[in-house]
């Protein structure tokens, strides 16, 4: 009975390991078989076809980002810098796999399969439902005064910063280092403005 996951792990991490050597063009079903050193109709066994292959792959990501959001974003545990420092430990995260998650999630909402899309929607929604907990905490903590922004406001402001901060580096050609990118500077800025004096 335990066959059946360990193949499907085994598929998803070929895949990753593909997007990220030949990005996401590199993951097909011939390149998959052959990594894997099985045929292509084996694959369907487990997945219905590519893109749920790069969902699963997608939702891989996005639960091992979940699982280091409970231990990095902790609002009791800050106070004063502190939040301008998880949240830049929180965003280096998105430079695993050489920001692939955020590539992966680009590609759901660029493309039209529609289960992709909502693999993309779930884990956006997911996400901005942590982010916008967090920063209500942190409002709650007395570490941001809610003004000029509030925590869903805030929740926005990362999210957008975040997503363009990628975009803008991968057309750029440049190396993907989240931290040092104009919209992250300017987001710690608002946020540190946001704090009780």
């Amino acid at each position: 009975m335990r066959e059946n996951p360990t193949r499907s792990e085994a598929i998803v991490e070929a895949a990753l390991d593909l997007a990220e050597g030949h990005g996401l063009c590199g993951i097909t079903t011939a390149s998959l078989a052959h990594k894997l050193d099985f045929t292509e109709a084996a694959l369907y066994r487990y997945f219905p076809g590519k893109d749920a292959i790069i969902a699963a792959a997608m939702q891989h990501l996005a639960d091992r980002l979940f699982a280091t959001m409970l231990l990095e974003l902790t609002p009791s545990n800050a106070s004063g810098h502190e939040p301008a420092l998880q949240l830049e430990r929180h965003i280096a995260r998105f430079t695993y796999r050489s920001g692939l998650l955020l590539e992966l999630l680009i590609y759901a909402a660029g493309g039209r399969d529609t289960h992709m899309q909502r693999s993309g929607h779930a884990f956006l929604e997911q996400y901005s439902e942590r982010v916008d907990e967090y920063f209500a905490a942190l409002t709650d903590a007395g570490l941001v005064n809610g003004t000029p922004s509030s925590a869903r406001e805030l929740t926005r402001l990362w999210i957008c910063q975040l997503l363009g901060g990628f975009v803008r580096v991968r057309l750029m050609g440049e190396l993907w280092e989240p931290t040092a990118q104009p919209g992250f500077v300017s987001f710690i800025a608002h946020l540190r403005r946001c704090q009780p004096a």
